[in-house]
């Protein structure tokens, strides 16, 4: 981890950045609207019983396909908008231990809990690291990732979701993969919706829903794969998206798909 040994991403990153247990590219104060969301997460020590559940009761098998497809792959793996379960990592650390995973996302306190749980671990995964980022303005050089993975990322990116998506296929190396999983809410489930509290959640989230993504065609990916999902509810999620439609007055029902991509 880089408190403590050299960063195998640290080459790779392109712009400045500050250290202090980890790198910060955006502010380490939380934004004001997710002051309670992380002041819950660790009072409740979310990430804490996260790992427990998928390392130690077996929930990690939920991911396993898609872990096993990414562990394969191999190289450098770059988990964005990690949040309190980390995505994928905790499945592709029950494939391979010792890969090579940054762990990131916009919320400093979420990379600050796990560090925690890491730094206190008996035997931690050797080689996962941390950095806090906007993946609208990923701090990496061109062609320098071998893997970019999310779990229920994409519907979690705030700002400039069309940059986040050209940035992703940007740090790719050429050969490289990205693999997400794609929920959105279908039109005909958004037309059920009030309209003011739909434009309410458009507004921060806009690709939770089906109309956001046209510009993923344009990237130029080599190959696509997708693999058919069921539907999905946020009823009980962990996130700022849930938070929104629970002050909303209800969930949201997801579809879902899974994309291998390869530059």
């Amino acid at each position: 981890m880089i408190s403590n040994k050299a960063s195998v991403f640290v080459p790779l990153y392109n712009k400045s950045f500050v250290v202090d247990g980890f790198p910060y590219f955006v502010p380490k104060e939380e934004r004001d609207y997710n002051v309670d969301y992380a002041k819950r997460m660790v009072e409740d020590k979310w990430i804490y019983y996260r790992w427990r559940e998928d390392i130690e009761r077996g929930g990690w098998k939920r991911n396993e396909a898609q872990a096993t497809r990414i562990a394969a792959h191999g190289g450098l793996i770059l988990e964005i908008c990690a949040g309190p379960g980390a995505g994928f990592a905790p499945a592709v650390l029950m494939k391979d231990y010792n890969a090579h995973i940054c762990l990131s996302d916009l919320c400093p306190t979420v990379l600050c809990e796990w560090k925690n749980l890491f730094d206190n671990m008996e035997n931690p995964p050797p080689n996962v690291e941390f950095a806090a980022l906007d993946v609208c303005d990923l701090p990496f050089s061109d062609n320098s990732l071998d893997v970019v993975s999310g779990s229920a990322a994409i519907i979690n990116i705030e700002g400039n979701r069309d940059k986040a998506l050209k940035e992703i296929h940007r740090v790719l190396k050429p050969g490289g993969l990205f693999a997400f999983d794609l929920i959105f809410v279908t039109k005909d489930y958004a037309d059920t919706l009030p309209k003011e509290a739909l434009k309410t959640i458009k507004s921060r989230f806009p690709t939770a829903f089906w109309d956001t993504l046209a510009t993923f065609d344009t990237l130029g990916f080599s190959q696509i794969e997708t693999v058919q999902q069921s539907e999905w509810s946020n009823k009980d999620d962990e996130s700022t998206l849930a938070d929104l439609c629970r002050s909303l007055g209800f969930s949201l029902t997801f579809s879902g798909q899974m994309r291998y991509c390869i530059k």
